[in-house]
């Protein structure tokens, strides 16, 4: 293969893989859920902007004894620099009994899964 087609074929090959690879959302740093009286309290860390803030957290179906839960994230700024920071969630969800298992994902302002895990139900 000569070396513009080689340089041809890498680009396009990469530039149909970036965006698959660009929308793996990635795992959420020590993840825990924990039973209190007022329901579930969900704990979790990750690396976000200086600019964002983790919204209140969004109860969705539970399947089994699984509960989804979503936390979106807002800008907190227009314009912001790239500066990276920990950032830490720490919200109780309302949750009955039956629930043993959490899923968790961190969508953006866009609506996209950035991270993800899940985490069994400790009854300490």
């Amino acid at each position: 293969m000569k070396p513009v087609a080689l340089i041809v074929a890498a680009t396009l090959a990469l530039a149909i893989s970036a965006p698959a690879m660009a929308q793996q959302p990635f795992e959420l740093d020590d993840l825990d859920a924990d039973r209190t009286s007022g329901g579930i309290e969900i704990e979790f860390e990750y690396d976000g902007s200086a600019c964002e803030e983790v919204g209140a957290a969004e109860v969705g179906a539970q399947v089994g004894g699984t509960l989804s839960v979503n936390f979106p994230i807002k800008a907190t700024a227009e314009v912001c620099t790239r500066q990276i920071v920990e950032i830490d969630v720490e919200q109780t969800v309302a949750a009955d009994a039956g629930v043993t298992r959490v899923d968790v994902t961190l969508t953006s302002p866009d609506g996209i899964v950035i991270g993800a895990g899940s985490a069994d139900v400790d009854n300490d």
